[in-house]
């Protein structure tokens, strides 16, 4: 992938949400957040396996290479993850609709309601911390992270299983999810 030159004017702007996302990734991933989310949600995983059930649940059922890929992660490294979120009950192996001879990786629904609960707890994080900001401004920061997401989402929607397209558009997103 070739990088496309920044224009001179929109620089600053782009350094700051860089800056932004940053912040914004060690503040959700830091050892006191976490600890006070798996408290409140009453699940204590690990960022990685985290970000795998979202994954899912945005992307939809995909193939464990598939799911690598798109992740830019070993398939070993992917399948080590998973075994944590299978043990669990949080994804299940099905067959392939396209392929009856392999198998995909999909979210359950004790996965999905882990995931509504840990948001829930991440959501009340995020209400004492901008207690004080205007809804309209955390609009706007939402907008701009959900660009974010529907660039995710495109890339991963080419792994998608054709039987089940992505699961999670941007227009299907609940309004408080990340």
């Amino acid at each position: 992938m070739t990088a496309t030159p920044t224009p001179p004017s929109a620089a600053p702007e782009l350094a700051r949400l860089e800056t932004a996302l940053s912040a914004l990734v060690r503040w959700s991933e830091s050892k006191h957040v976490r600890a006070e989310v798996a408290r409140l949600a009453g699940y204590d995983l690990p960022s990685s396996a985290l970000r795998l059930l979202e994954h899912f649940a945005a992307a939809g059922p995909m193939r464990v290479s598939d799911l690598a890929e798109c992740l830019r992660i070993d398939v070993s490294t992917a399948s080590l993850q998973l075994r944590r979120l299978r043990a669990d009950a949080l994804v299940v192996r099905r067959t392939d609709p396209s392929d009856g001879r392999s198998g995909v990786i999909a979210i359950t629904e004790e996965g999905r309601r882990a995931l509504a609960r840990i948001r829930a707890a991440r959501c009340d994080l995020l209400a004492e911390a901008f207690d004080t900001t205007p809804p309209e401004q955390l609009g706007r920061a939402a907008d701009v992270l959900g660009l974010v997401q529907e660039h995710m989402l495109a890339a991963a929607a080419k792994y998608a299983t054709p039987a089940e397209p992505a699961a999670e558009s941007a227009a299907a997103r609940p309004a408080d999810a990340p």
